[in-house]
């Protein structure tokens, strides 16, 4: 049996999930490991015969929508010449910046990005992010270098064993 709602687990520290059964309310915990790098979503397949989608979430921070006033550059390029851009959510862990124009940045590039996390503040953040991903002249996505990074993951679990 298909059910149609969606779950989202989040993935520990210790790369481990744990899923419960939409039906018959089965625990499961895995090691989520293998999955890192391919996509979120896992078909689950549970002894009751309740088959149910799940999407794993890896990222340990959660982002907070906003909308700050930016700029970014190149690690080799003058502060003079930083392109401005939008925060457009932010976490502990990485930003996601919203451009308008075409940047030549790819994944795994570092850039400094400098902004203020509210208006009216008085010192200026600089973080150098690595970049993540990348919209061309729409968005790039970065973590920060000091920060743990963590990527995606996968397809098809069975909670029997």
């Amino acid at each position: 049996m298909l059910t149609d709602k969606r779950q989202k687990y989040f993935v520990n520290q210790q790369e481990l999930v744990t899923i419960r059964c939409t039906s018959c309310g089965r625990v499961m915990t895995f090691s989520a490991d293998s999955y890192r790098g391919r996509k979120h979503s896992l078909k689950v397949n549970c002894p009751c015969t309740t088959v149910f989608d799940v999407d794993l979430e890896f990222r340990q921070d959660y982002r907070i929508q906003s909308h700050i006033p930016a700029t970014f550059r190149a690690i080799s390029t003058p502060k003079s010449r930083a392109r401005t851009c939008i925060v457009g959510n932010h976490s502990s862990g990485g930003l996601m910046l919203m451009i308008n124009e075409d940047v030549p940045v790819k994944t795994d590039d570092r850039i400094i990005v400098c902004y203020r996390p509210q208006a009216d503040a008085a010192q200026e953040i600089e973080r150098i992010v690595t970049v993540r991903h990348h919209q061309r002249g729409r968005s790039i996505g970065g973590a920060f270098i000091d920060a743990p990074v963590l990527p995606p993951p996968a397809a098809g679990v069975s909670l029997a064993h």
